[in-house]
Protein backbone atom coordinates (compact mmCIF):
# COMPACT_ATOMS: atom_id res chain seq x y z
CA UNK A 1 0.00 0.00 0.00
CA UNK A 2 1.34 3.39 -0.99
CA UNK A 3 0.86 6.53 1.03
CA UNK A 4 0.28 9.80 -0.76
CA UNK A 5 0.57 13.11 1.00
CA UNK A 6 -1.16 16.09 -0.49
CA UNK A 7 -1.88 19.62 0.79
CA UNK A 8 -5.53 20.47 0.83
CA UNK A 9 -6.75 23.96 0.05
CA UNK A 10 -10.16 24.68 1.33
CA UNK A 11 -12.12 27.20 -0.69
CA UNK A 12 -13.36 30.24 1.20
CA UNK A 13 -16.70 31.82 0.41
CA UNK A 14 -17.47 29.34 -2.29
CA UNK A 15 -14.62 30.17 -4.72
CA UNK A 16 -11.61 28.05 -5.42
CA UNK A 17 -9.39 31.15 -6.16
CA UNK A 18 -10.15 32.94 -2.90
CA UNK A 19 -7.38 31.09 -1.06
CA UNK A 20 -4.74 32.33 -3.51
CA UNK A 21 -5.98 35.92 -3.21
CA UNK A 22 -5.78 35.72 0.56
CA UNK A 23 -2.26 34.32 0.27
CA UNK A 24 -1.21 37.23 -2.04
CA UNK A 25 -2.67 39.79 0.38
CA UNK A 26 -0.75 38.25 3.24
CA UNK A 27 2.44 38.37 1.13
CA UNK A 28 1.87 42.09 0.40
CA UNK A 29 1.15 42.84 4.04
CA UNK A 30 4.35 41.04 5.01
CA UNK A 31 6.35 43.10 2.49
CA UNK A 32 4.87 46.37 3.75
CA UNK A 33 5.57 45.35 7.34
CA UNK A 34 9.16 44.46 6.44
CA UNK A 35 9.61 47.83 4.71
CA UNK A 36 8.18 49.69 7.71
CA UNK A 37 10.45 47.80 10.11
CA UNK A 38 13.49 48.54 7.90
CA UNK A 39 12.61 52.26 7.83
CA UNK A 40 12.20 52.30 11.62
CA UNK A 41 15.53 50.51 12.05
CA UNK A 42 17.28 53.05 9.78
CA UNK A 43 15.73 55.97 11.66
CA UNK A 44 16.82 54.47 14.99
CA UNK A 45 20.37 53.87 13.71
CA UNK A 46 20.58 57.45 12.35
CA UNK A 47 19.35 58.86 15.66
CA UNK A 48 21.81 56.84 17.72
CA UNK A 49 24.75 57.74 15.44
CA UNK A 50 23.81 61.45 15.55
CA UNK A 51 23.60 61.42 19.34
CA UNK A 52 26.92 59.58 19.57
CA UNK A 53 28.69 61.99 17.21
CA UNK A 54 27.33 65.03 19.08
CA UNK A 55 28.45 63.58 22.40
CA UNK A 56 31.87 62.76 20.92
CA UNK A 57 32.33 66.31 19.57
CA UNK A 58 31.49 67.80 22.98
CA UNK A 59 33.96 65.44 24.72
CA UNK A 60 36.69 66.27 22.18
CA UNK A 61 36.12 69.99 22.79
CA UNK A 62 36.27 69.27 26.54
CA UNK A 63 39.77 67.89 25.97
CA UNK A 64 40.85 70.76 23.67
CA UNK A 65 39.25 73.77 25.40
CA UNK A 66 38.07 72.58 28.83
CA UNK A 67 34.82 73.66 30.42
CA UNK A 68 33.96 76.48 30.40
CA UNK A 69 35.45 76.75 26.91
CA UNK A 70 38.73 78.68 27.04
CA UNK A 71 41.26 79.63 24.35
CA UNK A 72 44.51 81.55 24.81
CA UNK A 73 46.97 83.29 22.50
CA UNK A 74 49.74 85.90 22.71
CA UNK A 75 50.55 88.76 20.38
CA UNK A 76 52.19 92.14 20.05
CA UNK A 77 49.43 94.74 19.67
CA UNK A 78 51.25 97.86 20.88
CA UNK A 79 49.96 98.11 24.47
CA UNK A 80 52.87 98.37 26.92
CA UNK A 81 55.00 95.65 25.42
CA UNK A 82 58.25 97.57 25.93
CA UNK A 83 59.53 94.86 28.28
CA UNK A 84 59.46 92.38 25.38
CA UNK A 85 56.55 90.36 26.77
CA UNK A 86 53.58 90.02 24.40
CA UNK A 87 50.01 90.86 25.35
CA UNK A 88 48.15 87.75 26.48
CA UNK A 89 44.56 87.13 25.32
CA UNK A 90 42.14 84.66 26.87
CA UNK A 91 38.75 84.02 25.29
CA UNK A 92 36.15 82.49 27.58
CA UNK A 93 32.66 81.15 26.86
CA UNK A 94 31.20 81.79 30.30
CA UNK A 95 27.78 80.12 30.02
CA UNK A 96 27.05 81.58 26.55
CA UNK A 97 28.60 85.02 27.26
CA UNK A 98 31.86 85.46 25.33
CA UNK A 99 34.52 87.39 27.26
CA UNK A 100 37.94 88.43 25.95
CA UNK A 101 40.52 89.10 28.68
CA UNK A 102 43.51 91.17 27.58
CA UNK A 103 46.60 91.16 29.84
CA UNK A 104 49.25 93.71 28.72
CA UNK A 105 52.75 92.24 28.58
CA UNK A 106 54.40 94.94 30.70
CA UNK A 107 51.66 95.36 33.32
CA UNK A 108 49.64 92.24 34.16
CA UNK A 109 47.80 94.14 36.91
CA UNK A 110 45.75 96.04 34.31
CA UNK A 111 43.53 93.39 32.76
CA UNK A 112 40.98 94.64 30.24
CA UNK A 113 37.78 92.66 29.65
CA UNK A 114 36.06 93.02 26.30
CA UNK A 115 32.49 91.77 26.33
CA UNK A 116 31.72 89.68 23.26
CA UNK A 117 28.42 88.37 21.93
CA UNK A 118 25.89 86.41 23.92
CA UNK A 119 25.16 83.07 22.23
CA UNK A 120 21.60 81.83 21.74
CA UNK A 121 20.42 78.33 20.87
CA UNK A 122 20.79 74.82 22.18
CA UNK A 123 24.20 73.72 23.54
CA UNK A 124 25.84 77.09 22.85
CA UNK A 125 27.59 76.95 26.23
CA UNK A 126 29.74 74.21 24.66
CA UNK A 127 30.85 76.29 21.64
CA UNK A 128 34.58 77.11 21.67
CA UNK A 129 35.63 80.66 20.80
CA UNK A 130 39.03 81.36 19.22
CA UNK A 131 40.99 84.49 18.34
CA UNK A 132 43.32 85.44 15.53
CA UNK A 133 45.44 88.58 15.47
CA UNK A 134 45.71 90.29 12.08
CA UNK A 135 45.57 93.75 10.57
CA UNK A 136 42.17 93.58 8.88
CA UNK A 137 41.78 97.27 8.00
CA UNK A 138 45.45 97.76 6.94
CA UNK A 139 46.11 100.67 9.33
CA UNK A 140 49.32 99.21 10.75
CA UNK A 141 47.70 98.05 14.01
CA UNK A 142 46.86 94.42 14.78
CA UNK A 143 43.11 93.76 15.17
CA UNK A 144 41.29 90.95 16.99
CA UNK A 145 39.22 88.52 14.95
CA UNK A 146 36.87 86.41 17.09
CA UNK A 147 35.56 83.10 15.71
CA UNK A 148 32.59 81.57 17.55
CA UNK A 149 29.52 79.53 16.57
CA UNK A 150 30.12 79.95 12.84
CA UNK A 151 30.47 83.74 13.17
CA UNK A 152 33.48 86.00 12.70
CA UNK A 153 33.55 89.28 14.61
CA UNK A 154 36.34 91.82 14.10
CA UNK A 155 37.42 94.17 16.88
CA UNK A 156 39.49 97.07 15.53
CA UNK A 157 42.55 98.23 17.44
CA UNK A 158 42.09 101.73 18.91
CA UNK A 159 45.63 102.68 20.01
CA UNK A 160 44.51 106.03 21.48
CA UNK A 161 42.31 104.24 24.07
CA UNK A 162 44.46 101.08 24.37
CA UNK A 163 41.52 98.84 23.59
CA UNK A 164 39.65 97.13 20.78
CA UNK A 165 36.28 98.33 19.49
CA UNK A 166 33.58 96.92 17.23
CA UNK A 167 33.41 99.06 14.08
CA UNK A 168 30.26 101.15 13.50
CA UNK A 169 28.87 102.74 10.35
CA UNK A 170 28.05 106.45 10.07
CA UNK A 171 24.52 105.98 11.47
CA UNK A 172 25.79 104.04 14.51
CA UNK A 173 24.82 100.53 13.42
CA UNK A 174 27.28 97.68 13.75
CA UNK A 175 29.06 96.58 10.62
Amino acid sequence: MAIIQRELQLPLAGSRHTGRRLERRLDRAGAVLSLALAAAALWLAYSLISIGLSWGRIKLDDIRYGYPRTYQTDGYVGYGELSGLPTHFTVLNAHRQILILMVPGADPAHVTVIKGPYLFGPDQEFEPATLTLQDTNHDGHVDLVLHVAGQTITYLNDPSKHTFVVPHTQDGALR
